[in-house]
């Protein structure tokens, strides 16, 4: 299967590196769990959660892949080893696992620091070697643990979405069982994240949903499509989606639940780890997000794209910025922004190039995109509207959704995760 020619149009396009498997590939398998790991502690905790799942009806695989990096202590390099001999002498005494593992081990990255884009892309890359173009390549991370319908719901929601090619499945950081002075930090990141996408979702941004890498799963046929997984040290789950959640390939899997760890950790710039260490390590109690007022600011514009797609046949004139303001109801500090992009010119091209509305919106958002959404939100926050502490910000946006105030953000992210697994 590895000699298809969606596999040799991939590899002749991107950089790819020799298997490392070399048990015969499994004609009959349906999904491959994708498992980065680095100096992980509890990796078997994630690997039995897995194993204890009910299965789907097409085999499963497990990659798991241990990577190291010149970045890494002393202490980490030690238990990195230690999990990795541990994880295989576990393997050796399980007398009837449900699908194959393959703890895998590179030294050694095209890029010295590492990163988990490097280590995503090795273990996708070598999932997508193994399976048909249907299969369905499934990212996990160590800290992880699963619900037990995990696999069979992933698995049911392919099939009913024939034609999507990336979903995001539905997660919860774990907080019952978190230790006490760090419950907090993570209630308020998680907070952060869910409020950012309905605040997204109200202010009219079609393409706000969760991208992250713990908590994702694509078609193969999608993966080698699209490129496959970039090698940003962070952020890589966010760029990939981004190209599915554009075309309108992506869905949510709400059937199901991943549960991320709230574990201290530097070894990224940002996500989970960081940002319970930096709350943790200092003075800061609070998680500052967006202000919502960012959001009320661009609101009119997503709203008035009727208008500005008539806006074209103002006669004998160029439309100005002074116009666009008019006509979508936009404040100084919103036109001040479109300005540093040159919206102007932008919405000119994007006019030119459409024959009617749905295609005019359809090309303005991919103008537009969440990218561009998130450089408008730290201009704002740079010049107009610092940013707040997360529990604000959250009842200002339940106020204009119409919910009923929470005195904490404990009660906050229970009402968001409660809209969230709605269907």
């Amino acid at each position: 299967m590895s000699q298809d020619i969606h596999w040799k149009n991939y590899a002749g396009r991107f950089r790819t590196f020799p298997s490392l498997i070399e048990e015969d590939i499994r004609e009959d398998a349906g999904m491959i769990i994708c498992i980065p790991a680095i100096a992980e502690p509890d990796l078997i905790a994630t690997v039995k959660s897995l194993v204890l799942c009910t299965q789907p009806k097409q085999p499963v695989e497990l990659i798991i892949l241990f990577n190291k990096n010149k970045m890494m202590t002393e202490e980490e390099t030690r238990l990195h080893d230690v999990t990795f001999i541990s994880l295989n002498q576990w393997i050796a005494d399980q007398p009837d696992l449900p699908f194959r593992i393959y703890p895998l081990s590179i030294d050694v990255f095209p890029d010295e620091k590492g990163g988990v884009g490097w280590a995503r892309k090795y273990a996708m890359d070598e999932a997508a070697r193994r399976l048909s173009q249907s299969g369905i390549i499934v990212c996990l991370d160590a800290d992880c643990t699963v619900d037990g319908n995990y696999l069979l719901e992933i698995e049911n929601a392919f099939h009913h979405h024939p034609k999507l090619d990336a979903a995001s499945i539905y997660f919860e950081h774990k907080i019952a069982e978190t230790p006490g002075e760090i419950t907090s930090p993570v209630i308020q990141y998680e907070l952060h994240l869910r409020y950012l996408v309905h605040a997204q979702r109200w202010c009219g941004h079609p393409f706000a949903f969760y991208t992250v890498g713990s908590s994702m799963a694509l078609r193969r046929s999608g993966y080698l499509a699209q490129g496959g997984m970039n090698t940003r040290s962070a952020g890589e789950d966010f760029y990939l989606l981004q190209k599915f959640i554009e075309t309108g390939s992506f869905f949510e899997i709400k059937t199901t639940t991943v549960f991320p760890s709230s574990r201290i950790s530097q070894r990224v710039p940002f996500g989970t780890g960081r940002a319970m260490q930096q709350i943790a390590s200092g003075n800061n109690l609070h998680w500052p997000t967006t202000n919502f007022e960012i959001f009320k600011e661009i609101k009119p514009l997503f709203n008035s794209l009727d208008a500005l797609w008539k806006s074209r046949n103002i006669p004998d004139a160029e439309v100005t910025y002074d116009d666009i303001g008019l006509i979508c109801s936009l404040s100084d500090n919103v036109l001040s922004f479109l300005q540093t992009i040159h919206f102007k010119e932008s919405l000119l091209e994007i006019t030119r190039h459409t024959s009617g509305f749905p295609s005019f919106r359809k090309r303005f958002f991919r103008f537009f995109n969440a990218f561009q959404m998130i450089r408008y939100m730290h201009y704002m926050r740079d010049h107009f509207h610092p940013d707040v502490n997360v529990q604000s910000a959250a009842e200002a946006l339940f106020e204009n959704m119409d919910l009923s105030p929470c005195n904490t953000a404990r009660e906050s992210l229970h009402v968001l995760r409660r809209l969230d697994k709605q269907s």
